[in-house]
């Protein structure tokens, strides 16, 4: 009894009011953001990543964990799939599907809804998230010793920013690193005042678990907080104390990284090898002046370039007012809103905490702790501010107003309506004394204020806004749209788990294979394996990503070497069918599938090998044919191949037409969609080929005037792409990307031309575009430049690829193939006779994690084709194993153990220490 009054009894009482309150708030604010997309019909789905990345992960996921425990309860076997077929050309799940999913401890959640359901787990997780984050500040606050009213209005303030309510609807999972960072930097403070450090381990560990992008920038915020907090907190310093302080952090931090590294080691060393985190993007000294002349306006109003989604409640800023209005006081949190307002002032601190990638200010949920901290920190302030604070508040609100909305380019609505609601804050937070006497009436109006202009902001960028809803898609459509391509009539065919397809122009989502359970060539995530990467680059694919592609380009010879034994092209899209595919198999209300009976299967044998260094001086068209001849590896004892090629450059012309003109070895496009014929004369019953090499663009930024009859004439693509208007003069912006429409009969194809700006630059610029098998020896390309700039290359030229000695080459390449193939939990199987010495070379895209048996034994797998595995075999005939398990998850899982051992030993320690530290008070 004595125990139920006792104060801290009394004190947990106090917190569940807190917390019934902030619950009770939250859901109504949620409820109010979610009304924007239930009205309008959409989901919490972005159509653009959600659909094929987020929601598919996520029913992948859910299904997943399904599968591993029914397998425990019924066969009682503990199995985990690390490799599946069905993601891209075959891909590990761990290190694919960790961006979005494994490692975070909300999806877990997935395991108990079915898949058909999983877009209400998606959009409830999506609040939950958001949710957590408040808490955890919460958390921070309290150990802090900061006043409940004040936790409330602070917490509110951090969850209901720009952040959440436009990025983290976009990426469900950009809320998670709001959840860990406050208990990171709590974890920090129980590290200095020697409490126990278990906090800031597991924090550590769970946020290097659940997302390593996010993960490197709690990293850099927690080196820098306990920076400051050390400053803040000792008054006597020395190096030798801050350098064991130091060791102190980094062996918890190495102890977290210790316990994380079963998901976090595989997941980083993987990134290493990637493409897409090699390129070298361009990184300007300043940003454009628009960005600084809407700079102060946006950090309470609307949304910045470059992830720049500040978007912060007006009473935040009130917040800062106060606490700058205080002298000798408050340096730690003025010195760090100083240095996050530097972060986003300088271009180069965005490519940092990017990864030294390209620039972008991912990293602002961070600065909307410390914004919410310092009104937490504010509060009570409010209730002692001296006349001579007031004046320099309404100095400071003067000065910021002025400077938020001088620049045409910074009075917008939003804006405007947002400095208002500062104005509204600022006087409401200096009233203290005259308009209200008592604090409770203070503390209820800041909070009206608070909710008025989250709310604004959410209307804002919901309903005045409307392009951002529109890129949604529609209730309950989202898992219907992964099944609405030609998977499912794929899917039937009867060899369909061993063979893939390819695909052109069918408008079906990227991914969906994963979701449906076939093999196909496209694939969409942000790690990809840097082999296919490579070998996109060696065969010039038509694509500027290196983590999104979804076609071989109808390429026969690339097909070919792929296993893609089915195509699909809508019904209307005959034109785009490659050479070989001459049976119709299959045909529904939207697509035709086609069978090519010459394609290879999912292994292959060639009798003679291409050293690598000769096969790197070919040309590209050289090269593709080269691999239908030989193996090309590193070292081999077979024979060499004899390479002979049959490809034909064609004669052409170029001729500018409107709004083009060429000179110098350039095409200078003057006026959007101008054009530029080409007329060739080259093979007949040729595949033709359009390559450009080091393909660059010089985009022009006109100053133009258009009136307003012109602007409302505009598509909704130029008006994006207006950056500001004064007087009717309109400024465009410098264009990053820009596409080059290419056509050919009923043959329409595109390609994208991304520069070093760009945030998905993967320093791609050679191109071979497809145009398709031809009968005749002659025709004409038309060349449609959207965007106006010089347009640059070393060479352009056409190249005509007979098909006769494909046909023979993969004749011979498929006599002696590994058959009864089957593809089963980390584990292909089949068998094999070779008549001679011959490299076997599998369509599987290599990786470390595959080990292969040959007749029982261990054998050398390869790198062969620049893409695919190979193993060599002598003659006779041979059982084939590939066993996978993902790179360094062993090496990760001996660290998490001995990470979690060495855990238990600091609780050890701590424990004895506490005793000894008990029996020492009691002698006393």
């Amino acid at each position: 009894m004595k125990k139920f009054f006792s104060k801290e009894n009394f004190r947990k009482k106090k917190k569940a009011d807190f917390y019934i309150l902030y619950t009770v708030v939250f859901v109504a604010i949620s409820l109010f953001v979610y009304s924007y997309f239930y009205l309008n019909g959409k989901s919490l789905i972005w159509s653009h990543d959600g659909v094929p990345q987020h929601i598919n992960a996520l029913a992948y996921y859910g299904q997943y964990l399904r599968n591993v425990l029914k397998n425990l309860a019924v066969n009682h076997k503990f199995s985990f799939p690390m490799w599946d077929m069905n993601i891209g050309y075959g891909s590990d799940i761990l290190t694919t599907l960790h961006y979005y999913v494994i490692g975070d401890p909300l999806t877990l959640f997935s395991v108990f809804v079915p898949r058909k359901n999983t877009e209400i787990l998606y959009e409830i997780l999506i609040f939950v998230r958001i949710y957590l984050a408040g808490i955890t500040f919460s958390f921070y606050c309290f150990y802090r010793k900061n006043p409940k009213q004040a936790t409330f209005i602070g917490s509110l303030v951090y969850i209901f920013a720009g952040w959440t309510i436009y990025a983290s609807m976009k990426h469900p999972y950009f809320s998670n690193p709001m959840i860990y960072l406050p208990l990171v930097l709590m974890g920090v403070e129980k590290v200095y005042k020697k409490e126990k450090p278990y906090l800031f381990i597991w924090a550590t560990a769970v946020a290097a678990m659940s997302n390593f992008y996010f993960f490197y920038m709690i990293s850099i915020f927690m080196v820098l907080y306990a920076a400051f907090r050390y400053f803040g907190i000792f008054r006597e310093r020395s190096v030798k104390d801050v350098f064991q302080w130091f060791l102190k952090f980094a062996g918890f931090y190495l102890v977290s990284l210790m316990i994380a590294a079963m998901i976090f080691l595989p997941v980083v060393m993987t990134l290493f090898g990637t493409e897409r985190f090699q390129a070298q993007n361009y990184v300007p000294l300043l940003y454009d002046h628009v960005y600084y002349e809407k700079y102060l306006g946006c950090l309470i109003g609307e949304n910045m370039i470059q992830w720049g989604v500040a978007g912060f409640s007006a009473v935040a800023m009130a917040g800062v007012f106060v606490i700058f209005s205080k002298k000798k006081k408050y340096t730690g949190l003025k010195l760090g809103f100083i240095m996050m307002n530097l972060f986003l002032l300088i271009p180069f601190a965005g490519h940092v905490l990017n990864g030294f990638s390209y620039v972008s200010n991912r990293w602002i949920w961070a600065y909307g702790m410390l914004i919410a901290y310092i009104l937490v920190q504010a509060y009570p302030e409010l209730f002692t501010l001296q006349i001579r604070e007031k004046k320099r508040i309404f100095i400071m609100l003067l000065v910021y107003c002025v400077l938020a909305l001088f620049a045409d380019a910074a009075r917008t609505q939003r804006n405007i309506m947002a400095v208002m609601m500062l104005v509204l804050a600022v006087f409401t937070v200096v009233s203290y004394g005259n308009i209200f006497v008592q604090g409770k009436y203070l503390c209820g109006m800041i909070v009206i204020v608070l909710i008025a202009s989250i709310l604004l902001n959410v209307s804002y960028q919901y309903s005045y806004e409307k392009d951002y809803l529109s890129e949604f898609e529609a209730k309950g459509e989202a898992l219907e749209a992964l099944q609405s391509g030609p998977d499912k009539e794929i899917k039937a065919l009867a060899d369909s788990s061993t063979t893939r397809y390819d695909q052109y122009k069918t408008g079906s989502y990227v991914n969906s294979a994963m979701y449906m359970g076939t093999n196909s060539t496209s694939y969409y995530f942000s790690v990809a394996n840097g082999n296919i990467s490579r070998f996109f680059n060696e065969m010039y694919m038509n694509t500027p990503w290196d983590y999104h592609y979804s076609s071989l380009d109808g390429r026969t010879i690339l097909d070919r070497l792929a296993a893609v034994k089915y195509f699909a092209i809508k019904n209307n899209g005959y034109a785009y069918l490659p050479y070989g595919y001459d049976s119709e198999v299959s045909s529904a209300k939207k697509y035709k599938i086609y069978e090519n009976q010459d394609s290879l299967p999912l292994g292959y044998t060639y009798d003679t090998w291409i050293p690598r260094d000769k096969y790197e001086k070919l040309s590209v068209t050289e090269k593709q044919q080269a691999l239908l001849q030989g193996a090309v590896v590193e070292k081999s004892s077979l024979p060499e191949t004899e390479l002979s090629f049959d490809d034909k450059k064609a004669d052409f012309t170029l001729e500018a037409g409107k709004g083009c003109k060429i000179k110098d070895g350039k095409i200078i496009v003057t006026k959007e969609n101008g054009t530029v014929t080409l007329g060739y004369k080259g093979e007949p019953e040729a595949e033709v080929y359009l390559i450009a090499e080091n393909l660059d663009f010089e985009a022009y930024s006109p100053r133009e005037q258009i009136n307003d009859k012109k602007w409302d004439s505009l598509t909704q693509y130029e008006k994006n792409t207006i950056l500001y208007e004064d007087d009717n003069w309109r400024y465009w912006k410098e264009s990053k990307e820009a596409a080059v429409d290419v056509s050919m009969g009923s043959v329409d194809k595109i390609i994208r031309i991304f520069t070093d700006k760009y945030n998905g630059y993967s320093g791609r610029h050679n191109f071979l575009l497809n145009m398709g098998y031809k009968n005749y020896s002659a025709g004409t390309m038309t060349l449609t430049f959207s965007t106006p700039g010089e347009y640059t290359f070393d060479d352009l030229y056409l190249v005509c690829q007979p098909m006769d000695s494909v046909e023979q080459e993969t004749e011979k390449l498929g006599e002696e193939s590994l058959r009864n193939v089957e593809i089963k939990t980390n584990r292909i199987t089949g068998n094999i006779e070779v008549s001679s010495d011959k490299m076997l070379v599998f369509a599987i895209p290599y990786s470390d994690g595959f080990t292969a048996y040959i007749d029982g034994k261990k054998t050398e797998l390869v790198k062969a084709d620049s893409m695919y595995m190979g193993v060599e075999l002598k003659k006779g005939k041979h059982s084939i194993v590939l066993t996978y398990r993902t790179s360094y998850l062993i090496p990760g899982m001996v660290l998490t153990v001995a990470g979690l051992g060495v855990f238990l030993l600091i609780m050890t320690y701590n424990r004895r220490s506490g005793k000894k530290r008990e029996r020492g008070k009691q002698k006393k």
